[in-house]
């Protein structure tokens, strides 16, 4: 057909002007911007690659038997008819590139069945869901061939990450060293199950410990179960406990929860106190890859509320916790930050279901778990410079908070550091110092991680 349209079109045709392309016919067909021609002359070549793209644009709607017909209605004017065809189903997913995870993990994630009607929409969806797996490095190209039952195979590639990695973090002020280490797994065994663990030693040689276990899609659905354990020591004779259950609902980019939890405290005094918890909570996180770093935000909410009970006290407690991270790039240019608020909302409490706060991860240029606070705001804005997830930034952590005695207090740090990735090796050095104090305060940080 092509042939003879070419050599018919160029008889007719005697320049090679531009045209004015009218598409109709059955539906569905593009318009021409869609088919990414921003003009289209006279010229065989032209028109065969307008055919060309025009057939691939069906293939990609899920029409591989479409036809189109192509004639001057006058001498600048080009008319094409098109036939869509058979509207096929898929006929089977296949994915390369991910020789160390189960197909099943990234197929279930696609909103189309083989045999259902292929969409379009659907796939470009579900390559959105890839690229947000923490163990993908990337998603590659998508490829549409007609399978041996004359319907659409989906061919997938994939390019996988690290499944897992070990971090150890630490910070000096010149007298002594805090840090930790912990070991995560977001793909364990090729299957996407999850598993967490960590662990930080404490200064009169007690364990702050913790284990966080997921187990995902139960039932064939995006529903997942989370067991978590942790243990805490505040001082040498006292140790807090608590564990929980949580069953998660991911859609997209919202995940919603709910479950329940204990929590057990052994005070120096050798009293017995509980606390005993449902829990409620929702995580949204819209962004995506970029060679910077994650390009968006992460914003999570949780709410616990239960009985609390003691030898002298008994009352209904409720908690809540919020965690929302952004960032932002252009060019060189990178502002970001972190907002950690929450604390006790209603009700009596106990001293060791307090939020602790100092340190690298929450108020830097403290020591670590400075600050018992009761409720607490702490903001962490961050800029950056650099072309790659390498970079150069400064920060300041700010932060208002209620003490256990009731007083209000405003702790502030500031300073500068450098994060950066070679291989399977992330590594972020920092200096930070309170504001009132100056540098001579300054505590130094350093968190190395390294994928497995």
């Amino acid at each position: 057909m092509l042939p003879m349209l070419a050599l018919l079109l160029s008889t007719v045709s005697a320049d090679a002007g531009t045209l004015t392309v009218i598409l109709g016919g059955s539906p569905p067909f593009p318009t021409i911007e869609e088919l990414g021609q921003d003009s289209v002359a006279s010229t065989d070549s032209s028109l065969a690659a307008l055919e060309e793209d025009l057939m691939l644009w069906y293939l990609s709607e899920g029409y591989p038997f479409a036809g189109a017909g192509l004639y001057f209605s006058s001498r600048d004017t080009l008319r094409v008819n098109a036939v869509p065809g058979r509207h096929a189903a898929l006929e089977e997913v296949r994915i390369e590139g991910a020789p160390g995870t189960r197909s099943s993990v990234f197929t279930r994630m696609l909103r189309m069945k083989p045999g259902e009607p292929y969409s379009r929409a659907a796939v470009l969806e579900w390559r959105g869901r890839l690229e947000r797996l923490p163990f993908v490095e990337s998603v590659g190209s998508t490829g549409l061939f007609l399978g041996p039952y004359g319907d659409l195979v989906l061919v997938q590639e994939v390019v996988e990450g690290p499944s897992g990695l070990f971090s150890a973090s630490m910070g000096w002020d010149g007298k002594g060293v805090e840090g930790g280490g912990e070991v995560a797994f977001t793909n364990l065994a090729g299957t996407a199950r999850q598993l967490e663990v960590s662990g930080e030693a404490t200064d009169w040689g007690g364990l702050n410990a913790g284990l966080r276990y997921r187990e995902p899609w139960l039932f064939g659905v995006p529903l997942s179960a989370e067991l978590e354990v942790a243990q805490d020591t505040p001082e040498s004779s006292w140790v807090n406990r608590q564990g929980s259950i949580t069953f998660i609902w991911g859609a997209d980019l919202l995940e919603t929860s709910a479950g329940a939890g204990i929590w057990r405290g052994y005070p120096p005094d050798g009293s017995r106190e509980t606390y005993d918890y449902g829990l409620a909570g929702i995580r949204y996180t819209p962004g995506r890859r970029v060679p910077q770093g994650w390009l968006g935000a992460d914003i999570s909410l949780e709410a616990r509320v239960g009985d609390l009970s003691g030898e002298e006290m008994s009352s209904v407690l409720s908690i809540a916790t919020l965690s929302s991270t952004g960032h932002w790039f252009r060019g060189v240019l990178g502002l970001g930050g972190e907002i950690l608020a929450g604390g006790v909302m209603s009700g009596d409490w106990f001293e060791g279901l307090l939020t602790p706060l100092g340190g690298q991860e929450t108020i830097r240029g403290y020591q670590e778990d400075a600050f018992t606070a009761v409720r607490y705001v702490v903001g962490r804005p961050e800029f950056s410079l650099g072309e790659t997830s390498t970079r150069a930034y400064l920060f300041a952590d700010l932060a208002a908070l209620e003490t256990m005695e009731g007083l209000t207090r405003y702790p502030a740090g500031c300073g500068a550091g450098i994060r950066g990735r070679s291989g399977i090796f992330m590594t972020e050095v920092s200096a930070g110092f309170p504001i009132l104090e100056g540098p001579g305060s300054s505590r130094l940080y350093l968190q190395v991680s390294a994928g497995i």
